[in-house]
């Protein structure tokens, strides 16, 4: 027996799922990154990201905000990477480079900007319609949270990308 608020769907190549159903399935779905950041596991919509690499070399830049971790070059674009615990209440990111620590590039018409993540733990596809609305804020958890919600019946935060650029 399935839960009616189980966030995980099935997926349309599932058998006993009919053709018109899994044409619905696939268009209300949508794909969440699970990250890390300071011993914390929030949840990023993968729309609102342009990509997630491996660390690069970053240049310092002198007497830049205290957030600002430095400039890396991506293939030729300049791509500011922030630690976003410094511009909220998240708990302080690993300044240990490991083997799991990623940047996360996220998606802005005119802002190049990355976050600093300890790990990407894993990619879900969650139904569109239980996915917190970014800028609500009404029923918002935290400073850095647009909502949160249950997948696998643990509950998550959504990380509100937009406080980013503000």
């Amino acid at each position: 027996m399935t839960d009616q608020n189980e966030t995980e769907t099935r997926r349309s190549s599932d058998p006993g799922v009919s053709g018109e159903i899994a044409d619905e399935l696939a268009a209300s779905l949508e794909d969440i990154l699970l990250i890390d950041i300071g011993g914390q596991e929030l949840l990023v919509r993968v729309t609102e990201t342009r990509e997630v690499i491996r660390p690069l070399p970053l240049t310092p830049v002198p007497m830049g905000p205290d957030h600002m971790l430095g400039l890396a070059n991506v293939r030729g674009q300049i791509v500011c990477i922030i630690d976003p615990s410094r511009i909220s209440s998240l708990k302080p990111v690993n300044p240990d480079i490991t083997p799991q620590t990623r940047f996360v590039v996220l998606r802005h018409p005119r802002m190049h900007v990355g976050i600093w993540v300890d790990a990407v733990r894993a990619i879900y596809q969650v139904r569109s319609d239980l996915i917190p609305a970014a800028g609500d804020d009404a029923g918002k958890p935290s400073d850095y949270s647009c909502g949160s919600m249950e997948i696998s019946g643990r509950s998550y935060e959504m990380l509100d990308c937009g406080m980013i650029f503000h």
